[in-house]
């Protein structure tokens, strides 16, 4: 039996240590089985995303430079339109799988040990989640992004008055919030798309500051750390800008700059792993909330010793 309480009623501070708690226990295990689930395509993504990135300051300050790298390279349409399908199918695959692998660990960590979870079990979970994640990311594009991004226009808008503001700074993570408990919903309990939404704006508001805060904590943490990995190269291109005079030409992406943004990628995606696995402490807290599973658990385990 895991020594990590999954259905415990949680607050702030809760969600906050009980985050910490489970990578103190768990991190060499959830890493080493998200390396061998995602490595191969988050090593792709960087491959890709370098063809790109390695050019582009470079064609849009000299724009009379045409030899682009092969994905960008617009001579060859029938390349370049392979070299983008190939990034958008890359990236939706790396997306569901890295979404989808921390919704799988807590599920198995309610029936194994944490040293007996192997790749093998969480890619057999995989399988079935993929399809039904897929559409949900498909559906929430036209109906959850539109939604999300006129509230952060009307947030955007009202800036200008004070009460604006804080709607700006609450905006964002109660989106991710909302997003991710219907995301949860909809995986785990198999219910329809717009019912999920419904319970997963009911959780966002259950306990709204303890959810949303730990929640916005946790973002801000990511966004600043990773913040710091495109800073370096930033600063290092407006260096060769100031020391060549102020051309535009020096702007360059130099194969070091492009290490630390891809440095800085990886670095996203495993840290992104905090913040899925906190909000999947709001989904079981949230099933602790209204199903009392703990208090069931510790009664089946009197019965037991009893035996």
């Amino acid at each position: 039996m895991t020594e990590f309480q999954l259905y415990k009623k949680r607050d702030f501070s809760a969600f906050m240590n009980d985050t910490l708690q489970f990578f103190k226990l768990y991190w060499k295990n959830y890493y080493r089985n998200y390396v061998v689930i995602n490595g191969a395509l988050l090593l792709l993504m960087c491959v890709l995303y370098f063809s790109v990135f390695k050019d582009m300051f470079k064609n849009l300050y000299t724009p009379n430079i045409t030899d682009g790298s092969w994905l960008t390279n617009t001579t060859n349409p029938t390349l370049f339109a392979g070299g983008m399908l190939l990034f958008i199918v890359v990236s939706i695959a790396l997306t569901v799988f890295s979404t989808a692998f921390p919704m799988i660990y807590l599920k198995l960590l309610k029936t194994k040990e944490e040293n007996t979870i192997t790749s093998s079990d969480i890619f057999n979970e995989l399988k079935n989640y993929a399809g039904r994640m897929i559409l949900f990311g498909l559906i929430s594009f036209f109906i959850m992004i539109p939604l999300g991004i006129i509230a952060m226009a009307i947030c955007l808008a009202l800036s200008i008055l004070i009460i604006g503001i804080p709607m700006l700074l609450l905006a964002l993570p109660t989106f991710i919030v909302w997003s991710m408990q219907s995301m949860y919903i909809y995986l785990e309990e198999d219910t329809p798309y717009f019912s999920a939404l419904g319970k997963g704006w009911k959780i966002t508001f259950e306990k709204y500051w303890h959810v949303v805060g730990s929640t916005m904590v946790v973002f801000l943490f990511i966004m600043i750390i990773s913040s710091l990995f495109n800073m370096v190269p930033a600063m290092m291109q407006l260096t060769s800008v100031f020391t060549s005079g102020g051309h535009p030409a020096a702007l360059t992406v130099t194969p070091i700059m492009t290490g630390i943004y891809i440095i800085g990628m990886i670095f996203t995606f495993f840290a992104n792993n905090i913040l899925y696995i906190q909000q999947g402490l709001v989904y079981y807290s949230s099933q602790e909330n209204s199903s009392n599973y703990q208090a069931f658990s510790e009664i089946e385990n009197i019965g037991n010793d009893e035996a």
